[in-house]
């Protein structure tokens, strides 16, 4: 199921109907926004895969390669044999062969800011030279990656992908995939319009509590000095693996920011906060929307830098410094 995404949704159901698919499609867009979700749902129908036994993931019309770590040349263009019966068929390979139950092959690359610059050259090599009736999908969310040649770029179809609203993926959460009311909405709210990022929130039973306490404890921070700003971010980069308590805190503080924004420029009805209005209006009037969005700009932008692999402590460490260094006493 493809949530969001109508227009590009809309636009290639036209090329299939007409049989107007071109041989290479580039998708791009923030993490978990949809994009190998797409790639598959047009592969589905192009290949008849709800029909297949063992549904679209047993097709063998289609290769995907959607698994960690990074994509070598092998994997593109394998001459060992003995490599491809273990790792499965080269791209070069499966493309070489006939389409087995139908008129078409499909390729889907999940993130293919993986591929190694041979890997990378390799592929262009197939792009330059189509195979007929075959489509290939490289899904990407970092576009400007060294491994990505502007030339791979060149040969595709480009279709970019933006975040999906907030209220439909709450109710993707509550009616396809069973979430609590509560969980889904707060999910909803910090997944930064990336369902599958709210899907992977929307699991933890704690989620509800831990936001509510980490939005709290930013807020609390307004009326606290230098010591205790730096105090929350060692607290929040000493908590947890994998960057993940500080990332989500982060999160939870832009969509608060989010709704100050909203407030300040005559749109509360985009609140995401129904519980902490007051606490937005009071920040809103106080910073006006300049401040605001400042801020706001400041979460995203650290958010951005831990994605990155930035290291915690100092990207909270810059972040409460600049929100609170400036802002008006008492907030």
């Amino acid at each position: 199921m493809v949530l969001g995404h109508r227009a590009q949704v809309s636009a290639l159901q036209h090329q299939l109907a007409t049989r107007g698919l071109s041989h290479a499609y580039w998708i791009s867009g923030p993490p978990q926004v949809g994009k190998t979700t797409l790639a598959l749902a047009v592969a589905e129908e192009l290949l008849s895969g709800r029909d297949w036994p063992g549904g679209l993931p047993a097709h063998p019309d289609l290769w995907l390669e959607d698994g960690p770590g990074s994509i070598g040349i092998d994997r593109i263009r394998a001459h060992d044999s003995d490599l491809e019966a273990a790792q499965g068929p080269s791209l070069q390979h499966f493309l070489s062969l006939s389409a087995f139950a139908g008129a078409a092959k499909v390729a889907v690359i999940g993130n293919a800011e993986r591929l190694s610059l041979p890997a990378a050259n390799s592929l262009l090599r197939l792009l330059e030279e189509p195979k007929p009736n075959t489509v290939i999908w490289l899904c990407t969310a970092r576009p400007d990656s060294e491994h990505l040649p502007s030339t791979l770029r060149s040969r595709c179809q480009q279709i970019l992908l933006g975040p999906v609203p907030t209220d439909a993926i709450a109710e993707w959460l509550e009616r396809v995939q069973g979430v609590g009311s509560e969980p889904a909405r707060v999910a909803a709210a910090i997944c930064q319009g990336r369902p599958g990022l709210a899907l992977e929130l929307a699991r933890d039973p704690e989620l509800s509590r831990r936001a509510d306490e980490q939005l709290s404890q930013f807020i609390a921070c307004a009326e606290q000095g230098p010591r205790g700003w730096l105090e929350l971010s060692r607290q929040l980069a000493e908590r947890g693996t994998d960057r993940q308590v500080a990332s989500g805190a982060v999160r939870v503080w832009a969509s608060f920011l989010r709704d100050c924004c909203c407030l300040a420029t005559g749109a509360p009805q985009l609140s995401r906060w129904p519980d902490r209005s007051a606490q937005a209006a009071r920040w809103s009037q106080r910073l006006g929307a300049e401040g605001c969005s400042r801020r706001y700009d400041l979460a995203l932008d650290a958010l951005s830098r831990l994605e990155e692999m930035a290291t915690p402590r100092l990207v909270l460490d810059r972040l409460l410094l600049l929100t609170f260094g400036d802002a008006p006493e008492n907030l």
